[in-house]
């Protein structure tokens, strides 16, 4: 891995980055999607399903292949999908609380929700406290991750430098525009070294050492595991 300087800014994604998948709460997310469409915008269920499969593919969500091609009202969708009790989904993480703790760099949370969902996600962690910033989808001007106008848009919100951050990602699609960019990447719950992770590790609680080791020179060559 080529050098990449100080590490100065840590970008979480949220969902499913900083819990684990397999709570449920994500794919009652997706429900509501699916549920909006068929009964705010009247599209029939086998539709729906082809539609969010295109729209997911070619633009990363499918809210924004709906903007882009049915006149999507962007607040309503989101209040709607994100109408859930996070709090049956999420718990206080202590071990989460103290990696965040002894970070020692700033820490961002870098999403394609809105700030009010990640809001309600953080507090259910117990977690809030440690971030300095949420860049949501308004502050994207609703370009989602993985377009790379997102990732230009947080470095311009922040005056910062790729090579200055880490992001941290649970899907490999949205590490790779970061990468190219000169981002230090990390990839959350998988294993399997891929491209476009300089990093792999398997849960959240884990990258708080490997930045401060990266941050201290101590890492050595990626992708790592």
């Amino acid at each position: 891995m080529e050098e990449k300087g100080r590490i100065e800014y840590v970008l979480f994604d949220l969902d499913e980055t900083m819990y684990s998948k397999d709570n449920g709460l994500m794919e009652m997310v997706s429900q509501r999607i699916s549920d909006y469409m068929s009964e705010r915008m009247g599209i029939d269920h086998e539709t729906v399903a082809e539609l969010r499969r295109e729209y997911y593919e070619r633009y990363g969500t499918t809210g924004r292949g709906l903007f882009l091609h049915h006149d999507l009202d962007e607040e309503d969708y989101f209040a709607f999908v994100h109408d859930l009790p996070v709090e049956d989904f999420l718990k206080p993480d202590d071990r989460l609380d103290r990696m965040l703790w002894d970070l020692r760099a700033g820490k961002f949370i870098f999403t394609n929700a809105t700030a009010e969902h990640a809001r309600r996600v953080l507090q259910a962690l117990g977690i809030e406290r440690h971030f300095q910033r949420i860049i949501d989808i308004r502050d994207l001007e609703y370009v989602p991750k993985p377009d790379i106008r997102a990732y230009q848009r947080v470095l311009k919100l922040l005056s910062a430098r790729p090579e200055e951050c880490v992001l941290v990602e649970d899907r490999v699609r949205n590490l790779i525009p970061g990468k190219e960019l000169g981002m230090t990447t990390v990839l959350i719950g998988n294993q399997r070294v891929a491209e476009g992770a300089d990093f792999v590790v398997e849960d959240v609680a884990e990258v708080g050492e490997l930045v401060n080791r990266i941050r201290s020179g101590e890492s050595g060559p990626g992708p790592q595991c």
